[in-house]
């Protein structure tokens, strides 16, 4: 609650959003994030260090958005179509409005970019592919 409190939201933010009964907006995470003194792309998306780049916001994210969507050659019809919203809602994310980081996310896989990046401004573009790996089967020592 006083975490919540701290970042300007209600006393049941976070209690809902650990719950899971709340997605919260990306605005609402980077407050959460500099309330909790860590990174805002680590708290939305599990994405970098903890300890990077405290105090992010989301400011500039539309512009991004708007970047890499002209890029790709992608119509706001046609994006919004691939992540299942309707053209406005992305307009006014492009216009410098506020979505759900798990809206956020689907916009950001379906670009091929980071969550982080795009949410935030913060980290690497495009993430590193996942490495496998293998893991060997523990031995008893002797």
């Amino acid at each position: 609650m006083a975490v919540a409190q701290h970042a300007g939201g209600d006393k049941n933010a976070s209690r809902d959003i650990e719950s899971g009964q709340r997605i919260p907006s990306v605005g609402t995470m980077a407050k959460l994030a500099a309330a909790l003194g860590v990174s805002a792309p680590w708290l939305a998306y599990g994405i970098g260090d903890a300890t990077a780049a405290p105090g992010a916001s989301c400011d500039g994210m539309g512009q991004r958005l708007q970047a890499v969507r002209t890029e790709r050659g992608l119509t706001k019809a046609e994006l919004a179509r691939r992540v299942e919203l309707k053209a406005p809602s992305l307009s006014q994310i492009e216009n410098g409005g506020q979505s759900g980081v798990d809206t956020v996310e689907r916009i950001a896989k379906a670009l091929g970019v980071s969550p982080g990046w795009l949410a935030y401004g913060v980290g690497p573009m495009v993430l590193p592919p996942r490495r496998r790996t293998r893991f060997a089967p523990a031995t008893a020592s002797p």
